[in-house]
């Protein structure tokens, strides 16, 4: 038996050229994969994976955004908090009162 690319003599029971590395007729005979084709197939299935999670880290951004925005409203659709100290007016979420800094009730 000869090899089909470089015409090297191989053993009876090889599956690949020990000249070359081509793959023999035995090695496809007996569904013998080469390192390559493994490894395209391995990048092949870590592409479908990585795919599947920027699918899914997109569609939680978009929730987040959306609850983001949301509590952004929300925040600022409430009325001020007039501080009685001072009479400036605050966010209705601020603790203390940014001008003079007495506790907001």
């Amino acid at each position: 038996m000869f090899c089909s690319n470089c015409s090297k003599e191989l053993p009876e029971n090889a599956y690949f050229c020990p000249k070359c590395g081509v793959r023999t007729r035995k090695g496809v005979e007996a569904g013998i994969s080469t390192p390559w084709e493994e490894l395209r197939v391995a990048f092949s299935r870590m592409g479908e994976e990585i795919e599947k999670a920027f699918s899914i880290a997109g569609k939680e951004m978009e929730k987040a955004f959306k609850t983001a925005k949301e509590k952004i409203k929300e925040a600022t659709s409430r009325e001020p908090v007039v501080c009685s100290d001072c009479g400036e007016e605050n966010r209705a979420d601020d603790m203390f009162c940014y001008k003079c800094g007495k506790k907001l009730e």
